[in-house]
C-alpha cells in the first residue's frame, strides 16, 4: 500500500509522540532512584551516644570491615581522642583497637561538623570480632561517645545469584552483586553475531523495550563485541541501583529480543557502593 504525503506526516507525528513518552518514563524511572542512592549507607548498627565534646552522629555497617558515620561530630578539643573498637563489655582502650581515621592517618582526631566519613577495621578483623565503636580520649580513659555493635548484626555482603544462559551462545556463571551498583559476571560468553545486543536491566522479572542500557566494562555503550569466557565488572549509570531493577541481561534492541537474563532478588543485603558514600574511586575502602 502507498502512503501519502499526509499519511507519511501522520506516522512521523505518531514516531515522535511514542519516542517522547519512552523518554518521560525513561526520566521518571531513573528520577525515582535519586532518593536510593543518596539514603542508603548500609545497615544501621545506632546512634552514638552524646557524652562529651559534641560527639554525635550515626553508625552503619557498610560491610564486614567498614563502617560509616554519617553527620558525625566532634569538637576536636579532646587531648588525645582517637576512634576505637573492642570486644570488651564497655569502652576501653585496654585490649582495644584504634582505627586510623578516614584518610588513613594515626594521629589525634581533628574537629568535625556534620562530616560523612568512611571508616575501616584494623586487618582481620570483622564486625562478628567487635562489640563496640568509640571515640576515646586516651589521656584521661574518658568515653566520649559510643555504639554497641550486636552479636547478630546482619550486615551487607555481596550476593550470588544465577548466571546467564540462552541465545547466541550467552552464557555466564554465577553473577555477583558486589555493592549496590556494581555486577561482577564471570566467565561471560556471547557470540557477538548479533546487530545490537546491549547489557540490559529493568524493573519486572523479564526483559522489555523500556529497560535501560547498561554501558560495557570499558564504560561503552556500543553493540557488544564477541566475549568468550571473560570475567567483567558492569557499573549501573547515574543513581540507578539493584534496589531498583528486576533483572539483568543482554537485550538485542534493534529487534527486542532477549539473549538471556537472570532475576535480581527482591530482598538483597548488599553494601552501599562507593558513589552513594561520597568516596571517589582513588578513595576507595579497602575490600
Amino acid at each position: 500500500m502507498l502512503l501519502t504525503s499526509g499519511g507519511t506526516s501522520s506516522v512521523r507525528q505518531r514516531s515522535r509522540v511514542i519516542v517522547s513518552v519512552a523518554s518521560m518514563i525513561l526520566i521518571c524511572f531513573l528520577a525515582d532512584q535519586t532518593s536510593a542512592l543518596q539514603g542508603y549507607y548500609g545497615t544501621k548498627i545506632g546512634d552514638l551516644s552524646e557524652l562529651h565534646h559534641g560527639v554525635s552522629g550515626s553508625v552503619y555497617a557498610v560491610d564486614a570491615r567498614t563502617l560509616f558515620l554519617k553527620n558525625f561530630n566532634y569538637d576536636g578539643e579532646g587531648p588525645a581522642a582517637y576512634f576505637y573498637v573492642g570486644n570488651t563489655r564497655a569502652p576501653s582502650n585496654k585490649g582495644a583497637h584504634r582505627l586510623r581515621d578516614e584518610r588513613g592517618r594515626a594521629g589525634v582526631l581533628r574537629r568535625y561538623r556534620n562530616e560523612d566519613i568512611t571508616l575501616s577495621l584494623p586487618e582481620g578483623k570483622t564486625l562478628r570480632d567487635i562489640r563496640w565503636f568509640s571515640v576515646w580520649c586516651d589521656d584521661f580513659s574518658v568515653n566520649f561517645g559510643d555504639v554497641q555493635i550486636r552479636n547478630d548484626l546482619d550486615f551487607p555482603r555481596p550476593t550470588k545469584i544465577a548466571g546467564l544462559s540462552g541465545v547466541h551462545d550467552v552464557s555466564s556463571d554465577n553473577i555477583v552483586i558486589v555493592d549496590a551498583q556494581t555486577l561482577l559476571v564471570p566467565n561471560f560468553s556471547y557470540d557477538g553475531e548479533a546487530p545490537d545486543a546491549k547489557f540490559w536491566v529493568g524493573r519486572g522479572p523479564a526483559p522489555t523495550s523500556q529497560g535501560i542500557r547498561i554501558p560495557d566494562e570499558n564504560g561503552k555503550e556500543t553493540p557488544l563485541r564477541r566475549y568468550d569466557k571473560k570475567t567483567i565488572v558492569l557499573t549501573l549509570p547515574g543513581d540507578l541501583t539493584v534496589f531498583d531493577i528486576g533483572h539483568f541481561g543482554v537485550w538485542c534492541e534493534a529487534f527486542t529480543v532477549d539473549f538471556g537474563h537472570v532475576r535480581i532478588p527482591d530482598q538483597i543485603n548488599v553494601p552501599p557502593s562507593l558513589k552513594m558514600l561520597g568516596i571517589s574511586p582513588q578513595r576507595s575502602r579497602s575490600p
